[in-house]
């Protein structure tokens, strides 16, 4: 049950990102996630071909969260590592996201204290993958 629902969160968390990536690349508008080439709450301007390079970044974690996701519903043992890896990447591309992606730096902390040393178990198989 707690590995379901940890799935289910790494599944929405990565489709959440996917944010990040159609904004720069205008393929939507949203609101409260207006499109800027600027980053880090504005301080560090990026232009727009490299906010649409963030953007693929921002692809890339949403496509590690879901396959994170998907591991970890299955109870895959390599699913908590690729978890915790795909958080530390988001909290960069959270942090440079921000203030729109504020929110996501606390829900990457927390994947990282869930999939942390010796809590990793409750959520893979304890068995090894070939």
């Amino acid at each position: 049950m707690i590995r379901r629902a940890f799935a289910i969160i790494l599944v929405l968390h990565g489709l959440i990102h996917l944010i990040g990536f159609v904004v720069p690349w205008r393929f939507a508008t949203l609101d409260g996630f207006p499109y800027t080439t600027s980053a880090l709450w504005g301080r560090l301007e990026l232009g727009a071909t490299a906010a649409q390079v963030l953007g693929l970044v921002w692809l890339g974690q949403a496509v590690a969260f879901v396959v994170a996701g998907v591991g970890v519903w299955r109870g895959s043992a390599w699913a908590p590592a690729l978890a915790a890896a795909a958080a530390l990447g988001s909290l960069v591309v959270c942090a440079l996201g921000s203030p729109g992606a504020a929110a996501g730096l606390v829900v990457n902390i927390v994947i990282l204290i869930v999939v942390g040393p010796g809590r990793a178990r409750v959520l893979g198989r304890p068995s090894v993958e070939r």
